[in-house]
């Protein structure tokens, strides 16, 4: 692959002579350090873009490397710009905040409020915010939707208007990442500021943090929207690998474009951007030119959920929860990092925030290579001498599934126990990743296969109470129910310290089956819960919810009564919740 690397250093030199050759030693070592690690990244060939870590607004580590387009072989160029995907949620929620701020909306509004054609009058604009509204990841998981249709923002909300797709969880209960919140968030800073959303951030957002290449387009003719002084040269192609089983296995030759999509959404993804203007977002927002810094830490703060509990991400790279638009993470020794990672049809990024050390870490690929994130931690943490896991692992767990297509479950487990054991330094085996290759031979049919994955699974993670809960989800689906409740009890027994926590693993698991329709499954299981927490309103509080969807009314004001008895006795902060919850299923009833 040629490439060309370029390496900046500058200006925190300049600031820092006065203090002796201490410091300068200290900050080449860990420009060393930056430089070796992303040495790695180019010897194992799995970076192809534009990074850039920064400390107060200075740039101190700058590399670019790869191709901009495969087919030219154009080289990537320093601030090249790339599609952000998720990483434009935290402008959305800027935009947001910043009409909260003027008194044009507050967040505590009831979305209808702003789109009164919207079927959810429980869904806040908070809810949207933080991922907690209960809807559904994306379009892909509505079924009723033709997506050989192109979709926009604006007929995005028709499609909920008509179809009122079940929602996975209540408002507020549950943290469950959904693009669709997002992209509503933009019709309502259209619909109150009386402006196209990427006209709204280009004038409030943009312009006023110095973000001149930067721009959102309004349909998916990229190139009819570049803002002045940008060429189409600066745009980067995306790619997508054709083996994305590991970062080593997939070389330039084995690189496909992506094909253009139909649809085209904003507020979830499609801001276009480089790592230097983030770095400009980051100085105009800790300088509080975009927002007030008390706005900005309820944006940094965990969502709480009406449980009590915090918003979480379990699945992210590192231990992170959720506030409004941004991840945190938090350091024992080195702050809050504030971050958000990225994926969009070929492209990914991520963007990392230490605002208490004005430190950024902000990186691009145009190529889709795997474990971006983990990339941008690691440069993070390097310069805070932190510990980090490697970021240039191959993955056994794709090893396997790929090798269980080709070779068959015995000779691909068998390959899989021998690189655990004999090349265990090459490979890094993920809990997340075990369960998602499980979930994916379901979806084939392979349930043996799945079983078989699952039970390895439990040799590496033997006390995972989310693989316990996936292998008893398959023995219920084949119908061995209790076989079914004896993985569902261990995997409730492995599940935190507290009461709270073991319970909420069922409930999230029966929220699960209503999003999937499935509301057999649901009632089994959220009835499996009340045997197991007798003394907990909130289970039968679910378990009567089920009960509703599934037609059984008499049975559901049953459950719901026994849901409000146990919360009046503790003084439950929900009782007014359950009470209000009877009340209409009383009135459903005799409607």
């Amino acid at each position: 692959m040629k490439t060309r690397q370029s390496l900046t250093l500058r200006c925190i030199f300049l600031m820092l002579p006065v203090f002796g050759s201490n410091i300068i030693n200290a900050q080449e070592e860990f420009t060393r350090s930056l430089d070796s690690l992303c040495q790695l990244f180019s010897e194992k060939k799995c970076f192809n873009g534009d990074l850039l870590v920064a400390v107060n607004g200075q740039p101190v580590f700058e590399r670019s490397e790869g191709f901009r387009d495969n087919t030219t072989k154009e080289i990537v160029q320093h601030n090249s710009i790339f599609n952000l995907g998720s990483v434009s949620k935290p402008f959305t929620a800027l935009a947001i905040l910043q009409l909260h701020q003027q008194g044009k909306l507050n967040i505590e509004d009831q979305v209808l409020k702003y789109i009164p054609e919207f079927p959810y009058p429980d869904i806040k604009i908070k809810h949207l915010l933080s991922h907690t509204s209960g809807l559904k990841q994306s379009l892909n998981q509505i079924e009723e939707v033709d997506l050989s249709i192109p979709v926009n923002n604006d007929s995005l909300v028709a499609i909920f208007e008509r179809y009122k797709p079940t929602l996975f969880a209540e408002p507020g209960a549950e943290w469950i990442y959904s693009n669709v919140g997002y992209e509503l968030l933009a019709v309502i800073v259209e619909r109150v500021s009386l402006m196209r959303f990427a006209v709204y951030m280009d004038k409030y957002v943009f312009k006023p943090a110095g973000m001149k290449r930067t721009f959102i387009p309004s349909s998916q003719k990229i190139t009819h929207w570049l803002p002045k002084g940008v060429q189409e040269q600066d745009l980067l192609v995306p790619h997508e690998l054709k083996n994305s089983a590991s970062c080593e296995a997939s070389p330039v030759d084995s690189v496909n474009f992506v094909q253009q999509r139909k649809d085209f959404l904003v507020g979830s993804e499609n801001v276009y951007s480089c790592v230097g203007d983030l770095s400009r977002f980051d100085c105009a927002l800790r300088q509080n030119k975009l927002l007030s810094k008390e706005l900005q830490e309820l944006a940094y703060t965990p969502f709480i959920l009406t449980s009590g509990d915090t918003a979480k991400d379990l699945g992210a790279p590192i231990p992170s929860y959720y506030g409004m638009g941004w991840f945190i993470s938090i350091s024992r020794n080195n702050g809050r990092v504030i971050w958000h990672k990225g994926r969009s049809y070929g492209s990914r990024s991520v963007f990392l925030r230490n605002p208490e050390r004005k430190q950024v870490v902000a990186m691009t690929d145009n190529f889709d290579f795997p474990a971006v994130d983990l990339k941008g931690i690691s440069l993070l943490r390097t310069i805070n001498k932190e510990p980090y896991r490697n970021p240039v692992l191959m993955s056994l767990v794709q090893k396997l599934g790929c090798e269980i297509y080709s070779q068959g479950i015995e000779c691909a487990l068998v390959e899989f126990d021998h690189r655990k054991e004999k090349e265990r330094a090459d490979y890094y085996i993920s809990e997340e990743e075990m369960i998602l290759l499980s979930e994916y031979l379901v979806r084939e049919k392979k349930m043996n296969e799945a079983k078989q994955v699952l039970n390895h699974s439990l040799q590496v993670f033997p006390r995972s109470p989310a693989i316990f809960s996936e292998y008893a989800k398959i023995l219920l689906s084949e119908q061995s129910q209790e076989q079914a409740t004896e993985y569902f009890k261990k995997a409730v027994s492995l599940n935190g310290e507290s009461e709270e926590e073991k319970e909420s693993l069922l409930n999230g698991v029966g929220y699960y089956y209503l999003g999937m329709n499935d509301y057999n499954a649901a009632e089994f299981v959220l009835k499996l819960n009340t045997e197991l927490f007798s003394e907990s309103g909130n289970v039968f509080d679910s378990y009567a919810y089920v009960l509703d969807q599934n037609n059984k009314i008499n049975e559901a004001i049953e459950m719901e009564e026994k849901a409000v008895m146990l919360a009046a006795e503790k003084n439950d902060a929900l009782l007014e919740t359950f009470r209000e919850n009877l009340k209409n299923l009383r009135a459903k009833k005799h409607d």
